[in-house]
């Protein structure tokens, strides 16, 4: 005897799955996302394995808990018996500088391929932004902060605004010009606010330490791609950056 096929639906992919009788090859992929009600992978939310912008609890939701609680245990642990204050400024320099990071390791990627060659390359000009962002402070000695912050927010604006297919309609030497200035010009400016405000410092290994906790944070924000996706992840970026700008010490000049 000939048995019918389950009426329930079926999984064919790890991102969505369709009703009985559908082939994926038959309709269209709104059609399979409206059938499911999933979301399909995208260039900027390229989660397979996801059926919907959240973050899991099991395991990422847990990994993220144990890092928080490990970081705090370390600070209480080995703080200094002294009262220290936390440099605010320095703090969210280190969360929102963590985020451009991992926004230029991924916009790269995706328009010119993930490869160890790619990412040495992204890194490399990273670390080249720094040094300039330093020789240019060393020289200039900027006095106020005010329009590099203004400079930054408006190149992460741009960065968030600009669609990855604007970047792919480009021929090879124009993408990769276009595609540098847009991931690079917003880590000279953080980098010069970042080594003009250390230059200040009256505590280098606290606002060092304050930077550090700020990576961490930055770290676990990474996470937020899977429901924001990596566009979107600039504007936590952003919001780092305002709030280290609102929040820097007022002996500094804006």
């Amino acid at each position: 005897m000939r048995r019918s096929p389950p009426r329930a639906s079926y999984g064919l992919a790890p991102a969505c799955k369709w009703a009985r009788g559908e082939s994926p090859l038959r309709v269209g992929p709104s059609r399979v996302a409206a059938a499911a009600g999933d979301t399909l992978p995208s260039d900027d939310w390229p989660h397979v394995y996801l059926r919907e912008r959240a973050i899991p609890w099991a395991p990422i939701g847990q990994g993220m808990a144990a890092v928080a609680a490990l970081s705090l245990a370390l600070l209480f642990l080995f703080a200094p018996p002294r009262r220290v204050r936390p440099n605010a400024q320095m703090f969210f320099l280190g969360a929102g500088f963590m985020l451009l990071e991992t926004k230029g390791v991924v916009h790269m990627a995706l328009l010119f391929g993930s490869t160890w060659v790619v990412n040495s390359v992204v890194f490399f000009a990273i670390l080249v932004m720094i040094l300039c962002a330093n020789l240019y402070v060393l020289k200039a000695k900027p006095k106020r902060l005010g329009p590099y912050y203004g400079l930054l927010i408006v190149a992460l604006v741009v960065n968030a605004l600009v669609p990855m297919s604007a970047f792919l309609a480009l021929g090879p030497i124009e993408r990769t010009l276009a595609s540098c200035a847009v991931v690079f010009v917003p880590i000279l400016f953080a980098g010069v606010i970042f080594a003009t405000a250390f230059a200040r410092s009256a505590d280098p290994g606290v606002d060092f330490g304050s930077n550090v906790a700020g990576i961490i944070l930055g770290g676990l924000s990474e996470q937020l791609s899977l429901v924001l996706g990596f566009g979107y992840l600039v504007l936590v970026a952003i919001l780092y950056y305002i709030l280290s700008l609102a929040l820097q010490r007022r002996a500094q000049p804006v």
